[in-house]
């Protein structure tokens, strides 16, 4: 490696967060570029298939989480997120793949549904590591072309009270799968953290709220009614604790 990664990253994002927390865990040292939402970079990183998290890595842009994960566990093996026992790493991967298509979209999803009922508190929430005077031009520019934004968020990823009730229903079943595959035990899979451990918990992190996350979140969520009969599940007490015990400290320089 003969420059440092470079991340491109929305950092209120859980895709993000999972590969955030990848380098972290590792100890990569790499450089974070925040974009701010709406932005001109945003949209074009964004454009056709592209997403973000985006990686520069020697010369290379590899796109989506899973793939900057595939790509760091080969750049730097140890600690590893992909077991070395076969079958683990078959069932790790899987749970990665599952928690991404049945958990990581239908949070941002109804995430993004409750931060459109409560405006003030997500413009707050998405311009979370700005600096001050640029979170305060981000958020008046945000405010005036909201009706444009959401269509263009609706049109990329389906926000229908339709879609947003299934996607409630999605993300309690989530739930229901970590503490089925856990089986009372502290990991997903296994002795020890994986990848399927940290894609559960950095794509639920909302539903946590966890204090460890590596930026600045405005104190408290608003009160968000698809919570209510979930904030007990036993699910968000582990990813909180996955949290505390498993996040540690950044390796961004």
């Amino acid at each position: 490696m003969t420059e440092l990664p470079v991340l491109w990253q929305y950092s209120f994002s859980n895709f993000n967060e999972k590969a955030r927390w990848a380098l972290d865990f590792k100890g990569i040292a790499h450089r974070r570029r925040s974009i701010a939402p709406g932005a001109v970079r945003g949209f074009w990183l964004s454009r056709g298939d592209g997403t973000l998290p985006t990686m520069d890595l020697d010369g290379e842009r590899i796109v989506d989480s899973t793939a900057i994960i595939a790509a760091l566990e080969q750049l730097r093996p140890d600690p590893p997120l992909y077991p070395a026992d076969p079958e683990e790493r078959r069932r790790a991967l899987e749970l990665e793949d599952f928690f991404d298509e049945h958990a990581g979209h239908d949070m941002r999803r109804v995430g993004f549904w409750e931060l459109r009922d409560n405006l003030d508190f997500g413009l707050r929430f998405m311009t979370t590591d700005q600096p001050k005077v640029r979170a305060a031009i981000v958020r008046t520019r945000l405010r005036v072309a909201f009706p444009f934004v959401w269509r263009y968020m609706n049109g990329r990823y389906d926000f229908t009270e339709e879609s947003v009730e299934r996607s409630r229903g999605v993300l309690a079943a989530a739930l229901d799968r970590i503490e089925s595959e856990r089986d009372g035990r502290e990991f997903l899979v296994g002795e020890g953290f994986t990848v399927a451990d940290l894609t559960a918990a950095s794509l639920l992190y909302p539903l946590a709220w966890p204090p460890e996350f590596p930026y600045r979140l405005p104190p408290d969520p608003p009160e968000w009614g698809f919570m209510e009969p979930l904030r007990d599940h036993p699910g968000v007490g582990w990813i909180r604790e996955t949290w505390r015990r498993h996040r540690g400290a950044s390796a961004a320089v």
